[in-house]
């Protein structure tokens, strides 16, 4: 089995991963290593899987736009997964369905 660091730097992971890495050194002041590295490890797992399924979605065949929707989602997939898990936790969904459910046909 050979090496071939062409395929490992466009990997989806490692485009992720360096996205990520950019936005924990930079954009997250006060957050520890330990963070950090959870977050790096987290954008990396999130453009290696999604950015993919986002390429094939767009009918996208250029190896560089799969490149750049993986650096992308690792450089701004925790803020993202961040703002999703609050609007979640914000959303009224016992009026939601109570509402629903009084609703007079």
């Amino acid at each position: 089995m050979e090496f071939d660091p062409e395929k490992l730097v466009k990997s989806p992971f490692v485009l992720g991963a360096a996205g990520a890495l950019i936005t924990a050194l930079k954009f997250t002041p006060g957050a520890s290593n330990g963070e950090r590295f959870v977050n790096v490890i987290a954008g990396s797992a999130a453009a290696g899987i999604v950015a993919p399924a986002i390429s094939e979605w767009f009918h996208w065949t250029s190896q560089t736009y799969l490149n750049v929707a993986a650096f992308m989602l690792g450089l701004v997939g925790m803020s993202l997964a961040a703002a999703l898990l609050d609007g979640i936790r914000q959303t009224p969904v016992g009026q939601i369905i109570t509402g629903w459910i009084s609703r007079r046909p």
